[in-house]
């Protein structure tokens, strides 16, 4: 039997779990390949992890089961580096925002994270509402977690908030409402490599940094698990129906503060079971 196989068996008695690839810059094949999205990243990753050996992983309920060795992080003391994470979220649920924070504090041993970057679902759309409501009912799903963001500051778990492919009126509205401000907007520019002018004067007059990603819109998260599936031909049904589908997803990056280079990047999926 195939670890893949195996791998998908050992998963078959869980109704929830995560998943940790641990350091992505630890493969040379992956570092010199140049990925389009950070999607594909993810899913070449897996593929060299479970086609390969990866660590034993404790496979118990509600773990999180790490596909590589994590130790290069003990090589830094804690005030050499600065964590960044990503959160994807695929509902507006103040939970996921929680379990991701713990999640990868438990794995990098830390108390504290530099900067959380959240990026929200996308609004359902309703036929004939017009702009300013569909802003309005965005910005009430909003409140909720950035409010949790905050409280997340107040208490130095987190020391500084960042928002994702916000708009000049989403970003305006979250910095006049807010004590908390946002210290970045991350951007997508797809098909130019201008940010629009009213978006970059009002992130310079509000001191917001603009960072550009490669984040597809909203992340192909469900398909996570059909890539498992894919890896080994002898993962069959109804074991790759697929059983689960994913309720967040995290990105972090690790940096050495004095040389800036990161020294990790990895990423961390949580799941649960379907149900039918």
């Amino acid at each position: 039997m195939t670890y893949c196989h195996q791998f998908l068996s050992n998963l078959s008695s869980l109704t929830r779990f995560r998943l940790h690839t641990g350091n992505v810059n630890g493969y040379t094949q992956l570092k010199v390949r140049r990925f389009e999205t950070s999607a594909e990243e993810l899913s070449a990753c897996l593929d060299l992890q479970l086609t390969s050996n990866p660590i034993a992983a404790d496979f118990k309920e509600n773990s999180c089961l790490l596909l590589c060795d994590n130790d290069h992080m003990d090589n830094y003391e804690r005030d050499e580096i600065k964590i960044t994470m990503k959160v994807f979220l695929s509902a507006w649920d103040v939970q996921q925002i929680e379990q991701a924070v713990t999640s990868l504090k438990e794995q990098l041993k830390t108390k504290d994270i530099e900067v959380l970057i959240l990026s929200f679902p996308e609004l359902d759309l309703i036929d004939g509402e017009s702009e300013d409501d569909e802003h309005r009912r965005w910005f009430e799903k909003v409140k909720p977690l950035y409010t949790y963001m905050e409280k997340l500051v107040e208490t130095s778990e987190i020391a500084s908030i960042g928002v994702s492919d916000f708009s000049a009126r989403q970003l305006k509205e979250v910095l006049g409402h807010f004590d908390v401000k946002p210290s970045i907007n991350h951007v997508r520019l797809d098909g130019c490599c201008q940010v629009p002018p009213e978006l970059q004067a009002l992130a310079n007059d509000n001191d917001v940094q603009l960072l550009v990603h490669n984040d597809p819109t909203p992340f192909p998260t469900n398909n996570i698990f059909k890539t498992f599936c894919e890896i080994d031909s002898g993962c069959e049904k109804p074991m790759c129906s697929p059983l689960f589908q994913t309720t967040w997803l995290s990105r972090y990056s690790v940096w050495v503060r004095k040389r800036s280079i990161m020294t990790s990047k990895g990423y961390i999926v949580q799941f649960i079971r379907k149900h039918d």
